[in-house]
């Protein structure tokens, strides 16, 4: 007259199935999160309840615990990657260098005009963008750039010079006696392969560069 008790083999995604035969009386027990299995059995003296610790509880626990564990470790490796991966992005945009400085190396008698202003003495020169022969800039790596151009004339004359960027204007200064040396900047967007040169709009007289002030052209790569 032994009770029969029967289980279903437990996994991580199936629940625990127990039937309990009590005196022809059967008991469904369905429960994904059973600790104890009730037993009972027949006896001289009748029936007699035993509460056991069974394996079952731990077969369940046991494939959770793993599970979390491995992803709070997946977690982890995926911020270690990006931080990887963000600080390989700073790494690789801090050794972008890019600038140049130059000036007229004399002073430029009544250029005119139109009149691209060709600053031959190079002082620096990243990547080699910088053409002392024709005063012009080729950018050699994309991104945000600052350029800086000086004038200075002779007193009373006067010239307006222009930043170009292709064929579009990014600037333009007006330098007259009085205030005979001008500062012009602009912060632009540039491409590779774009050029930028400081040319003349208006003027007339001499255009200086000596050791009391220099006409200079200047640029680099903020980001």
């Amino acid at each position: 007259n032994m009770n029969l008790l029967t289980f279903g083999h437990i996994t991580t995604s199936l629940f625990v199935l127990a039937i309990l035969d009590v005196n022809a009386k059967s008991i469904l027990i369905n429960n994904s999160t059973v600790k104890i299995i009730i037993s009972e059995h027949n006896s001289s003296n009748g029936i007699q309840t035993s509460v056991l610790m069974d394996r079952l509880y731990k077969d369940m626990k046991i494939p959770f615990q793993i599970e979390k564990k491995i992803q709070a470790i997946t977690d982890k490796v995926s911020k270690l990657e990006n931080k990887v991966e963000s600080k390989s992005s700073f790494s690789t945009k801090t050794k972008s260098k890019e600038g140049f400085y130059a000036y007229v190396s004399n002073n430029l008698a009544n250029p005119g005009s139109g009149h691209t202003i060709v600053y031959d003495v190079v002082m620096t020169n990243f990547k080699n963008g910088f053409n002392k022969h024709t005063g012009i800039f080729t950018v050699p790596v994309e991104g945000l750039y600052s350029l800086t151009w000086v004038t200075r004339v002779y007193c009373s004359k006067s010239y307006t010079t222009e930043l170009h960027v292709n064929k579009s204007i990014a600037g333009s200064t007006f330098a007259y006696c009085g205030a005979d040396t001008v500062t012009g900047n602009a912060v632009v967007q540039l491409h590779i392969g774009d050029v930028v040169f400081v040319r003349t709009l208006a003027g007339s007289g001499e255009i200086r560069s000596n050791k009391d002030g220099r006409t200079s052209f200047s640029g680099f790569l903020v980001n």
